[in-house]
C-alpha cells in the first residue's frame, strides 16, 4: 500500500481543528493511523469569503451524523471531514446553507 503522511491545512491563528490530527492516508482515500479506520474525506467549497464563512461551513458540517470533526481552509476552499459519513450528506448540508461543494481526492 502506498501511503503519504496527510497533515490538515491551518486557517486561524489557533489552528484547524483537523490540522493536530496527523494521520496516513492511502492513495485509495481511506484513512489509517491516528483516526483507525475513520475516514478522512475533503470537499472543495465555494463561496466562502471571510472567517465567518469558515465557522459557518465548520458548524454545518460538524451537524452532519457521523462527523466527528471538520475544519475549512478559507485560502484553498478546501474543508476536511474526519468521519463516517456520506459525501453526498456533507455537500447536501453545505448546498442548504449557501456553500456549493464537490469531492475531492
Amino acid at each position: 500500500m502506498n501511503t503519504q503522511n496527510f497533515e490538515s491545512p491551518t486557517h486561524h491563528r489557533d489552528g484547524c481543528c483537523c490540522a493536530s490530527k496527523s494521520s496516513t492516508v492511502d492513495t485509495t482515500g481511506s484513512s489509517v493511523g491516528s483516526h483507525s479506520d475513520i475516514p478522512l474525506q475533503r470537499l472543495q467549497v465555494q463561496g466562502a469569503t471571510c472567517g465567518g464563512c469558515v465557522k459557518s461551513i465548520e458548524q454545518t458540517l460538524r451537524t452532519v451524523s457521523g462527523v466527528n470533526d471538520a475544519c475549512m481552509d478559507l485560502a484553498t476552499g478546501v474543508a476536511s471531514v474526519v468521519g463516517m459519513v456520506e459525501s453526498s450528506a456533507l455537500i447536501e448540508a453545505l448546498d442548504r446553507a449557501g456553500f456549493p461543494s464537490t469531492q475531492i481526492n
